[in-house]
Parts: C-alpha cells; structure tokens; sequence
C-alpha cells in the first residue's frame, strides 16, 4: 500500500501544475483570449482625439484603493456630468421612386403628343393632370407634367445601438449564463449578468435614457443602481464604489451615474451589469447587441431638374 501511495506521488510530481490547475484561473483565461486587448477602443468616444484621451483618462487611471471604498474620498475626482458616447451604428441617406410634378411653358410647334413623348408618359395622363378637355394648346401655357423619377423623396435612415457599454474602457472578465463559482471553484453557480473590470473610481455610464428608481446598498450587489428605460427595460449597476445620482432623477445616455468598486460580494473591481425587459433577466450582450431605426423625412429640394 505504502508502494501504490509513493508512485501515485511520483505521478503526481511529474505532471507539474497541470493536474493541480484552478478550473477557475482556466475559465478566466479562456475568456481572456476570446476578447481583444484591454488597450483597444469599444467605443469611440469623441471625434476630437484630445478629447478622447482625456476622457479614456477617466477610465484607466482610477483611484489607488487600498482599503474598503467607502473610505476613500473619491468626490474631489474632476468627472464630468456625462461623457458622450455615440450610439450611432449608421447614419445614411435613402432615396425613393415616386411621382413628381415638373412644370412645362408650351412652345411654338407643340403638342400633346410631342410634349408627352419628351416626358416618357401618356397624353392620357398629361391632359388628367391638367384637366383639359381638347387637343388644343396655347403657347405660353403652363403644363402640370407628372413624371415618375427615382428619388422623388428622400429619408435619413440611422441606425442606433438602444444600449451602450456602461464602462466603455473595460474589459469582460464573466459573461450571463452558467459559470463556476468564483468564492468556490467545486461548484458551478448562474451569472446573472456581463461583468465589466476596471480600476476603482472609473465612471459608470448609464446604459441609455431613464429614471433611476434605485440607489442604495443591496446585500451581495453592494453599492447599486438601478434604471428605469422605456419599452419595459430596466437595467442594474452593481459593485460601485460611489453613487452619483439620486431616486427619481432623470438620465440621459451617458450620464455618469456610479463610480466602479468592488462593494459587496466581489472578488475584484468591477460593474456588474444586469438588464431586464418586462421584468425578465436578458442577457446583457444581447441587449448591448440591439439596434433601432430612426427614418427622418428629408424636406422636399429640386430632385430630378425641377
């Protein structure tokens, strides 16, 4: 027996860390390299390069913690009210086909016939338009001329994200769904949400427009948020260090709305990020995924030569 325990020992020692690795250190890993590099932009935040410099300062300097983040000061911190980060996926221009009416002076040697022929359309038409009950023209008569052209309208068509990355400068350390537990590596627990690392102190965005219905300590969530958005969705901020808005204020996207922290039950600092539809958990990648259209009629300008 004593011989059996000594080889198994042996075995053991040869392998080297690959038997005794954390599954949960493999896990993270594996998520780590499936993302790009935590220097690389998930959003581009302002056209002005100083400007985005400044603000991605704002994201990857953080506060030096040490202790418990309530201790720490972090209001002297010089953040703007909101931080604006473009939702716009596309922006683009659609022409349409339809009718328009173009306006002809009759010349000398007219007629129905020769003027319908110039604009490709019946002489049927041509008198219906003008409600002309002869053949029979006058020059310097003015002729209403239908004629179908292919942008005879046209629309501005953009295309929004409806959610923008609460922590632009981050990166996903846990994604929704079925993970193992990071305070026990023998179990497997449900994610609720899209973990979000950063330093402490980095802003939190709101996700979009809202009213915060929220604010306060929430047992493991910690320091929380919670927001209130149309169509029936509601998302929630977790972990911060330090709120920065109050219950029943409204929000714009963009509005700094809670400092990262590790409040609550958290292994490091991060925003843990959870989005609701109808009071029902999404996964929060899928919302952050979602775009609408916006169509604006364009005033009508001199198309097709009128």
């Amino acid at each position: 027996m004593k011989v059996l325990r000594f080889v198994t020992f042996l075995i053991v020692l040869v392998s080297g860390p690959s038997l005794l690795a954390n599954p949960f250190q493999k896990l993270q890993q594996e998520i780590n390299e499936s993302l790009p590099n935590s220097d690389s932009t998930v959003f581009r935040l302002f056209g002005n390069q100083t400007q985005e410099q400044e603000v991605q300062k704002l994201f990857s300097v953080g506060v030096n913690q040490t202790g418990e983040e309530e201790e720490v000061e972090l209001a002297s911190l010089d953040l703007p009210k909101y931080i604006n980060v473009s939702p716009v996926v596309s922006n683009t221009v659609v022409h349409e086909s339809g009718i328009v009416v173009k306006k002809y002076t009759v010349q000398k040697k007219d007629n129905l016939s020769k003027i319908a022929r110039s604009f490709s359309i019946d002489v049927a038409k041509l008198k219906k338009a003008n409600s002309l009950t002869s053949d029979q023209l006058k020059i310097g008569q003015v002729l209403e001329v239908p004629v179908q052209v292919k942008n005879a309208s046209s629309s501005r068509v953009v295309l929004k994200k409806i959610f923008i990355l609460p922590v632009p400068q981050s990166r996903v350390t846990s994604r929704f769904g079925r993970r193992v537990d990071p305070f026990n590596k023998y179990n497997r627990v449900y994610h609720s949400g899209l973990d979000l690392a950063a330093k402490v102190g980095a802003p939190v965005l709101s996700a979009a427009d809202g009213e915060v219905v929220f604010t306060g300590r929430n047992g493991g969530y910690g320091n929380s948020v919670t927001i209130q958005h149309k169509n029936g969705y509601k998302t929630v901020y977790a972990h911060c260090s330090q709120i920065l808005v109050e219950v029943g204020e409204t929000v714009k996207m963009g509005r700094v709305v809670a400092l990262v922290g590790r409040t609550g039950t958290a292994t490091g600092a991060h925003l843990h990020f959870e989005v609701f539809r109808n009071g029902k958990i999404m996964n929060p990648e899928s919302a952050l995924g979602m775009t609408e259209k916006h169509v604006t009629k364009l005033p009508k300008s001199e198309v097709a030569g009128m």
